[in-house]
């Protein structure tokens, strides 16, 4: 199974998708609507579950859909809406309620999830570099200089890493 064959699968099961989103967004209203300064150790893990269920699959839509419009140049007008923009409105929408009544830092793992999201967005950004650019190190510049960027990007990598695995 290819990852376009599993991007077909959510296509021809968008009711499953749509079923998926509703059910967080419900859980998101009740969660808001039911925590206090009371009972916000118990429902912070709720939130925290609510989180994790909708910013993995909107991390991985974003950077799907960044890789068809960057790599691929592909047109956002053939894609599909549940696969690649649903799960980034999801994203914003739960994040913005959630906010809004507590703290994002408050939850537990919140962080990790962070860190993961700077981590692929670093190697992304580097893959794009790399396809995009011109190797002219030695005629426009000196190896030293390359040697530089490659220690920028392995130190904001290790940070990010170490940030990630606390």
């Amino acid at each position: 199974m290819t990852i376009q064959d599993l991007i077909n699968w959510f296509d021809n099961r968008d009711t499953y998708v749509l079923y998926y989103y509703a059910i967080i967004l419900i859980a998101t209203l009740i969660c808001i609507s039911i925590v206090n300064r009371n009972n916000i150790t118990s429902v912070k893990y709720i939130m925290s579950i609510i989180v994790y269920g909708v910013a993995i699959p909107g991390i991985l839509a974003l950077f799907l859909t960044l890789y068809n419009i960057l790599f691929l140049h592909k047109s956002m007008l053939e894609v599909s809406m549940i696969s690649y923009f649903l799960p980034i409105i999801a994203i914003l929408v739960i994040l913005f309620l959630l906010n809004r009544k507590i703290k994002m830092s408050k939850l537990p793992g919140f962080s990790k999830l962070s860190s993961l999201f700077i981590m692929i967005s670093i190697a992304f950004l580097l893959i794009f570099i790399l396809q995009k650019s011109f190797f002219g190190v030695l005629i426009l510049g000196s190896f030293t200089q390359l040697l530089l960027v490659f220690a920028v990007i392995m130190v904001v990598l290790r940070f990010a890493w170490i940030k990630f695995s606390k």
